[in-house]
């Protein structure tokens, strides 16, 4: 049946496709300016917002908006416990940097101390490395791929395709919107050359990042992609070809938010058996895992893992860090309004709170090793990050404070 374009309506600051699939090529001639101009909007939104993500979202990703270097007061009492060792018989344990973190040599050594992995946060996402045709943008990324190889980290690749950080001239060919065959042109260009670029040096690469939702019959996002507008659903399958292509031993995943959401774990699920079965060469699931102080179910993680194992795939905790405020609160997520009287003091209690979730989620994680094939936080240390910049207050998620100390939370993932 033939399906076209039927309106634009606007959700919030997001055009909002209210017709039905995109990728059918014979629309009419009157569906074609709509389709047009409906595409257009989304470049122009994305180039707008390609360096950080509405509030509305459950997650944010880290922008160079805020890649100010962290002030550290006073170097803390250094542990004895390097966290990389204590799991060095389970998996690697990762940490996303950013160059910044690279230069500071009190940094550099605290990075190496502790952990076994890195990814770059920012530098090899599409806008960063290719931010013109043809003009690849290598120092920063160079910068953390060296540092990893030359201390002996391994290193994750994140990410190939995100449509939140795709540069503007991906989708366009000349004054029109870019045909589904250019674009598939510049994506496999795109990734074949980073990939061979650090082909031996990254183990595994987030190929395709935060893209399910769209693509689905019944999308569990209401903004649009142009990936998918352009080119239907196949840039996903493609993209891991090119990968796989670039380099044939490198790890491929698929990564995304928000796992605990039941509907869209399922529905990541039925997607990634479907791109199983076709033979499509993916090997692993990254769950990003940015979680509130109430945590995730034990029995729900168990069986997410379990899940994704059954098909085949690897499971990752890819940007893991944990908020001292709830992340959903009455079902409703909560964002920097909702959270205006929330108390910001890092009590003792939210201590030992979020202790108990770093606690159980290392502990499922352990118990499934060869399911679970690594872990990485989202910052090596608390600094005023994406979390600060999205809830409004100050934040402390991870297992390291401001001046590279051990937190309550670092001894109850060590002491097992």
């Amino acid at each position: 049946m033939k399906r076209t374009i039927l309106s634009i309506c606007l959700l919030g600051p997001f055009v909002h496709a209210c017709g039905t699939n995109p990728s059918n090529g014979n629309k009419s001639a009157e569906s074609a300016p709509i389709e047009q101009r409906r595409i257009e909007k989304n470049i122009e939104d994305v180039a707008k917002k390609n360096k950080s993500i509405s509030q509305k979202d459950e997650h944010i990703g880290l922008s160079d908006q805020i890649e100010e270097s962290p002030k550290i007061e006073k170097l803390g009492s250094q542990t004895t416990t390097s966290l990389k060792n204590v799991y060095k018989n389970y998996f690697p344990i990762g940490a996303a940097i950013l160059p910044r973190d690279i230069e500071n040599p009190k940094i550099a050594t605290f990075l190496k101390e502790q952990y076994s992995s890195v990814t770059a946060a920012n530098h090899m996402k599409p806008t960063y490395l290719q931010p013109r045709e043809g003009v690849f943008e290598w120092k920063q990324a160079d910068l953390i791929a060296n540092f990893a190889k030359s201390n002996g980290m391994k290193l994750r690749g994140h990410t190939l395709v995100w449509s939140q950080q795709m540069p503007k001239w991906m989708y366009r060919d000349g004054n029109k919107v870019a045909s589904k065959q250019l674009l598939l042109n510049r994506l496999k260009k795109h990734i074949t050359t980073v990939v061979a670029r650090y082909k031996g040096v990254a183990y595994c690469w987030d190929v395709v990042n935060e893209s399910i939702p769209y693509v689905l019959k019944k999308p569990l996002d209401s903004r649009i992609d142009s990936l998918f507008v352009i080119t239907g659903e196949e840039f996903i399958s493609k993209s891991f070809e090119y990968a796989h292509a670039a380099d044939p031993k490198a790890k491929l995943f698929y990564n995304d938010n928000s796992f605990e959401w039941k509907e869209k774990r399922d529905q990541i699920f039925l997607y990634l058996k479907k791109l199983k079965e076709k033979g499509v060469p993916i090997h692993g699931v990254g769950l990003q895992a940015h979680w509130g102080i109430e945590g995730i179910s034990k029995t729900y993680l168990q069986e997410t893992i379990d899940m994704f194992a059954s098909i085949g795939l690897e499971v990752q905790l890819t940007e893991l860090d944990i908020s001292i405020y709830p992340k959903k609160e009455y079902g409703r997520i909560m964002n920097a309004r909702t959270l205006k009287n929330k108390s910001d003091v890092y009590s003792n209690d939210i201590q030992d709170k979020q202790a108990i979730v770093y606690k159980m989620i290392f502990d499922v994680c352990r118990r499934n090793k060869g399911k679970i094939t690594g872990i990485t936080l989202w910052s090596p240390y608390d600094w005023d990050n994406y979390l600060t910049k999205k809830l409004g207050k100050k934040n402390y998620p991870y297992l390291f404070d401001r001046n590279l100390k051990p937190k309550k939370v670092f001894e109850s993932v060590v002491k097992f």
